[in-house]
């Protein structure tokens, strides 16, 4: 008696093991699941160690619609259904697996009911009738059911017990708990991805706003250089092809003597040959004449220039007519009309839409006053005016160059404060993505013994707990708060790290601070960049080094220049090591950061901190991550940095950091 009673415990348990093993597989999976049809397939394998589940089929339910995809199918009779196909949710009389998730209950099929409602002539589902068809519940965490897990045996005389139905029940909540799970992982990874690119595209029009700035920086300062006026049109001419394709690019001009006649001082195009200097044309004349008639900026498609042409708004066009797309902006200045400047595609792959005629119209604008400020000082050195005038002028001139580099300073700023905004929402994503796979496991354990608890207090009512059985439940209740003691104490570290870093980033305070402690913070912070590569990172610093300083700019210096490591250093290196040694040095500390990546050419290393440079320009770089560190350490800790690279030789940065103390 006894021997059986320990072979039946000792079964339990093992039972028992496997279904505590099988929801923890589960929950692993669906916290680090990237493919929901290996999901599923795991499942099934886990449902399958248990019992019998030759023929098991997923359905979920579209939000609140009226239709069900069939996610998942193994079937040995019916063909599979394509998981992405959507089919009508039928009534409960219709269809069993509608039964199931329209009253939220499990309910058991066997054949006996199938061939009942046959010999009634009823329909119930559709495909080959089972031997035993057992359908459970998908319900999440708001006690909704959103879909249904069912197993059919095709075999005679394969049926489920009432110990298969309970444990397959058990383990449809766990499926439940991780598909939700799964899906609002999806789901955040969407919502993460879409919000990157609302960022990278914010990036981008501060990036092109700060071209647009620069151009016209050059512009103000070319307006003021000593030079012919063939290289003065030259330099626009390159100016604005740096914002646009302006390989075919015309400078009109209002005759200084008749109004009536335009001249073109400037002309570079594919097919047409340029005028001559002497060459004046009506100035109502063609595509020209009607931006200077209208005075407002235009863009001629080929459908647009025939339909002008037809009307008779265009008239007397000279040059090549079969133009992709043609774009004229008046030059207008203090409310004179100067002239127009003109940009043409005849290539139909290269268009200019509605951006670029705003960019045009507003860098007319600036020509024009360029224009006129060339021609002022011309007229100044022609008519020899007093050196009081000419310094006035000059002053005016450096108070536009002054305002001009503000600007530029303002925009600059900007594009710094983003790419910190930018490394914090990539932090953000990195930490949360790495707190939800403990989270997920202790939900799993929790429910697990939250279940294992309703059961033993069940059979105690009942007066039916044996010794066994309770110390069954010992076992696994200390097993389940082991797992959720490492788990929690595992996203308490993760969140911890990041709340320490996202705060110091954001501050300036200067506080002391354990440099070995803080610096592992931080790269633990960094680790999910870290979290599907081979690289690895060793950290030298006494345990007992202290300093008083701003940890939001240590923070942030070595994030930058891990980063950098990982974007540049090794790109093209599967296995990257970085070497961090920290020690005191009098009154100052000094830190020495060296990678063994791809290492730099000396043209390269010599732009190394200049803003805005990249060689990854167009594929995430840009262009501040050095910039950001060289102002960190020398403006806002008063330190020292140097760096030291070969092609094929790695980085080696080499800081001097001073101690911030009160005195």
């Amino acid at each position: 008696m006894d021997s059986d009673s320990d072979m039946r415990t000792a079964q339990r348990l093992d039972r028992l093991e496997a279904v505590q093993a099988a929801v923890l597989d589960i929950s692993r999976r669906s916290a680090r699941c990237q493919d929901l049809r290996g999901f599923f397939e795991a499942v099934h394998r886990a449902i399958g160690s248990l019992m019998y589940a030759k023929n098991i089929y997923i359905a979920l339910r579209d939000g609140q619609d009226e239709t069900i995809r069939y996610v998942y199918d193994v079937d040995e009779i019916d063909a599979m259904q394509e998981p992405d196909a959507p089919h009508p949710l039928l009534s409960g009389e219709q269809s069993p697996t509608a039964w199931v998730i329209r009253n939220g209950q499990p309910l058991s099929i066997t054949a006996e009911a199938f061939a009942e409602q046959a010999a009634r002539g009823w329909t119930w589902g559709t495909g080959a009738n089972a031997e035993h068809w057992l359908g459970m519940p998908l319900i999440d965490s708001e006690q909704q059911t959103f879909g249904a897990v069912v197993l059919q045996s095709y075999t005679a005389g394969v049926r489920y017990g009432d110990e298969d139905v309970a444990l397959f029940e058990l383990i449809s909540s766990h499926v439940a708990h991780a598909i939700e799970q799964v899906l609002f992982a999806n789901r955040l990874e969407r919502a993460i991805a879409e919000r990157t690119r609302s960022l990278e595209s914010e990036i981008a029009e501060r990036r092109r706003a700060e071209s647009l700035q620069r151009a016209l920086y050059e512009i103000s300062a070319l307006s003021t250089r000593e030079i012919e006026l063939d290289a003065f049109y030259a330099g626009l001419h390159r100016i604005l092809g740096g914002l646009m394709y302006a390989r075919n690019f015309v400078i009109a001009l209002y005759d200084d003597d008749d109004h009536d006649l335009v001249r073109f001082p400037y002309e570079v195009d594919e097919k047409d040959p340029a005028m001559p200097d002497s060459y004046r044309w009506p100035a109502a004349w063609g595509a020209t004449g009607y931006v200077l008639g209208t005075g407002q900026p235009q863009r001629i498609d080929r459908e647009r220039f025939q339909r002008l042409m037809d009307d008779g708004t265009l008239r007397h066009v000279t040059g090549s007519v079969d133009i992709n797309v043609w774009m004229g902006a008046p030059m207008v200045y203090q409310g004179a009309v100067l002239g127009a400047i003109i940009v043409q595609s005849y290539d139909p792959a290269i268009g200019y839409d509605d951006d670029d005629l705003a960019v045009l119209t507003f860098v007319a604008e600036h020509i024009a006053a360029a224009l006129s400020r060339r021609q002022a000082d011309l007229a100044l050195r022609s008519a020899h005016e007093n050196l009081a005038s000419g310094a006035a002028a000059l002053r005016a001139k450096n108070h536009e160059l002054e305002k001009t580099l503000e600007d530029l300073s303002v925009a600059q700023s900007d594009l710094m404060r983003q790419e910190k905004l930018a490394s914090l929402g990539a932090l953000v994503a990195g930490i949360a993505h790495e707190v939800n796979t403990p989270l997920g496991i202790c939900v799993t354990a929790v429910s697990h013994l939250d279940e294992e608890t309703r059961r033993v207090l069940h059979h105690i009512e009942g007066g039916r707990l044996d010794e066994g059985e309770l110390h069954d439940y010992c076992t696994t209740a200390r097993e389940t708060m082991r797992i959720l003691a490492s788990n929690t104490q595992r996203a308490s570290e993760l969140i911890r790290s990041f709340k320490q870093v996202a705060v110091d980033q954001s501050s300036d305070e200067v506080r002391e601070i354990a440099l070995g402690d803080y610096i592992g913070e931080t790269l633990k912070a960094l680790r999910p960049r870290f979290k599907n590569t081979r690289h690895g990172i060793e950290l030298d610093c006494d345990p007992r080094l202290r300093t008083r300083s701003l940890p939001g700019a240590w923070s942030q210096i070595l994030t930058n220049l891990v980063i950098n490591s990982l974007m540049h250093g090794f790109e093209h290196i599967e296995e990257g090591h970085i070497r961090i040694g920290v020690r005191r040095v009098g009154e100052a500390i000094e830190l020495d950061y060296q990678d063994d990546g791809g290492g730099m050419t000396a043209e390269t290393l010599r732009r190394l901190f200049d803003p805005f440079y990249t060689t990854k320009r167009g594929r995430g770089g840009s262009g501040l991550g050095a910039n950001i560190v060289y102002n960190l350490v020398t403006a806002k800790l008063g330190g020292t940095i140097a760096v030291d690279s070969a092609p094929c030789a790695g980085l080696h940065y080499r800081m001097r950091l001073p101690d911030m103390s009160a005195g």
